[in-house]
This record gives structure tokens, sequence and C-alpha cells, in this order.
């Protein structure tokens, strides 16, 4: 299963003010003109195909029971605007927002994880979880160094929006 994830710095009021479709169109995508320099100005983060992957591997390395989507990181308010698809059961527009404390709480959750090492102690498993989920390509060292730089980056793209006090929107593309 690969997915991407995108999360966007926001001023909390937009929280309130917008409707998940509104919100959703401040998370440029990879093709998007804005998401270069968004990147650039550290507004905007993205984890391309790593996304379940950095899941299992910050779950895996919890003391504490749960769904990644209590994780802090990857959790937040649900919102969601349309109809969902009969086929598939997916709303059009899905995505999870984190207000200034739920920020905060996710980069020092981050700030305690020593991804090198937990990518590093997983890799067995990662290496099963990769094969399980059919991947192409096998899992290597060059895969297992990638991983680790994504919750790296993550880990500072946090802590700069905590110390900014600002909140987050965050969704996923499969």
């Amino acid at each position: 299963m690969s997915v991407d994830f995108f999360w966007r710095r926001v001023d909390d009021r937009l929280l309130d003010e917008l409707s998940p479709k509104e919100l959703a169109a401040l998370v440029p995508y990879w093709s998007d003109a804005d998401f270069g320099p968004l990147g650039e100005a550290g507004m905007v983060m993205a984890v391309e195909r790593n996304g379940y992957l950095m899941d299992f591997a910050l779950t895996a390395g919890r003391t504490t029971s749960g769904d990644v989507a209590q994780l802090p990181v990857f959790g937040g308010e649900q919102r969601a605007e349309g109809e969902g698809d009969p086929e598939c059961g997916a709303v059009r527009t899905e995505l999870w927002v984190l207000r200034p404390d739920e920020v905060r709480e996710a980069a020092a959750f981050l700030q305690h994880i020593a991804v090198d090492a937990l990518v590093r102690d997983l890799d067995v498993a990662l290496e099963q979880e990769v094969r399980s989920l059919g991947f192409t390509r096998s899992w290597s060292p060059a895969w297992a160094a990638h991983l680790a730089a994504d919750p790296g980056e993550l880990k500072s793209f946090f802590a700069a929006a905590a110390a900014a006090g600002d909140a987050m929107v965050k969704f996923e593309s499969a």
C-alpha cells in the first residue's frame, strides 16, 4: 500500500472559518505550482510512498498500543465533505486538522523518536511488511535510509510549526 501524506501549516482561525473542501484547497499536491515555493518556505511537508511504512515504524516503536490515527502526528479531528462513493465508500474531501496544542504534542512526540535507530531496529519487520503489502521492489538499505529521512524531516517541520503556534491540515493520497 503506497500512501502519500501531505501536511500544511495554517493559522488556527482557518480551521473554524473554512469548510473541509476549502481547507483541502490550501494543501498543495506534488504537481501544484505552489507546492515547491510553500515547501521551501517551510509551510508544507509531504511524504511520498513511505506514508504507510512510516506509520508502521512509528506505531511499532511505541510502547503503548493504539491505532495510528491516535498518534498526534497522524491524528487530529477528521473533517469530510461531499457524497460517499457507493463502490469504495470514500468521501470526496477527507482530511484531518490539528489545533496548535495538538501540533505541539506531535512535535514533542517526534522529538523523542530516534528515527535512524527505529528504522534499523525494525528492519526485519519493515522488510516483512513490504513483502506482505505486495510492493514490487524489495526492502533495501537505500529504502531504509529514505524511510528514516521522512520522519526526520517531519520532526523539523512540526517543531517549526509548534514554535510558531500554527495549526495543521493533513490529508492522505493512496
